[in-house]
């Protein structure tokens, strides 16, 4: 009884351990699944040590009836040949016989009582290992899923709304400043009113020094 509560102790151990860091649904369940193996594998073990057992005793008993039978006969076959001494060996003989059939038949009954738990804990064992395999590819779904929802989770809640406003004022600020510099590639300039009215000036003035410079040389010539 203690093998198997120590067997279930650390199944449940390793399996909880291994749910707690879980990463891999499918290799979760496979470990579910071969611990729960493993340990039907022991507790089949134990319960075919305990039925050798159970056989074993069985046939010595067999033999110590047989035995008992023997050495009652000797004790009468003593006492006809006038042996008395012989035939108290051979009642003490017969004594011992019949003690450890008592042991034995204790024995037995308390196998009885084992073989009999194992058997309900082998049942529940197998029913477990079918119940787990039966759901295999609903738990690991069910598994994935949960998994990614949390992933999901807890992205979101490492991008508040103030984080999220703050970059998509930051994007919106750099595609101002992109098409800006768009709009100055290209611009050529244009002239404005006061630059064509300087012209005019400019030119006036050189026309008229142009002139003074012909009629300077004409009264020359």
């Amino acid at each position: 009884m203690n093998m198997f509560k120590r067997i279930a102790d650390i199944f449940n151990s390793n399996v909880h351990s291994a749910l707690d860091r879980i990463e891999d649904p499918a290799k979760m369940i496979n470990l579910m699944i071969t611990e729960l193996q493993d340990t039907l594998l022991k507790a089949r073990s134990s319960a075919a040590a305990r039925k050798a057992e159970k056989t074993s005793l069985t046939k010595e008993r067999a033999e110590l009836e047989k035995a008992i039978v023997r050495w009652e006969d000797r004790a009468r076959l003593a006492i006809t040949n006038g042996r008395e001494d012989l035939a108290r060996e051979a009642l003490a003989e017969k004594s011992h016989c019949s003690e450890r059939i008592r042991l034995i038949d204790e024995q037995l009954t308390n196998l009885e009582t084992i073989l009999s738990s194992q058997e309900v804990q082998l049942a529940q064992i197998a029913d477990k290992l079918k119940e787990v395999k039966d759901k295999q590819k609903i738990l690991v779904q069910r598994a994935t899923s949960a998994k990614e929802k949390k992933q999901v989770a807890q992205t979101l809640r490492s991008s508040d709304s103030s984080d999220l406003a703050r970059k998509f004022s930051e994007l919106e600020s750099k595609i101002d400043r992109m098409e800006a510099d768009a709009e100055m590639a290209g611009y050529q300039g244009t002239r404005s009113s006061a630059d064509e009215f300087n012209k005019m000036e400019t030119d006036s003035a050189i026309d008229q020094e142009l002139a003074a410079l012909k009629l300077s040389m004409k009264e020359k010539v």
